[in-house]
């Protein structure tokens, strides 16, 4: 298993510096991970992270800021994520981070 982990700093959604986002290929299952380090706004929040490819949304529910990459988002040359967090009055969004396939 591969982790691609992304940090969460308010509204914004990058990948982290430390984490090698290069050779990833289009078509695997149950290999590719995100992880997600949040900053303080999103505490005591439950979190979904919405992989994109062309247009359809794969919602993922998040345990531990960690999730397994769906499939149907991983069959493109990219795919986009973003991540969802709430709270009782709190609703939380970050923008869209772009990940490259290259294979």
């Amino acid at each position: 298993m591969r982790t691609l982990k992304f940090n969460v700093e308010g509204q914004s959604i990058t990948p982290a510096p430390n984490c090698d986002f290069s050779g990833i290929v289009p078509g695997t299952e149950g290999y590719l991970e995100a992880s997600f380090a949040f900053s303080e706004e999103w505490r005591g929040c439950g979190m979904i992270a919405v992989f994109t490819k062309l247009g359809e949304e794969y919602p993922v529910k998040l345990e531990n800021g960690r999730c397994l990459i769906p499939e149907g988002a991983l069959i493109y040359k990219r795919f986009g994520v973003e991540v969802v967090g709430v709270r009782p009055g709190y609703r939380i969004k970050t923008g869209k981070a772009v990940v490259e396939q290259n294979g």
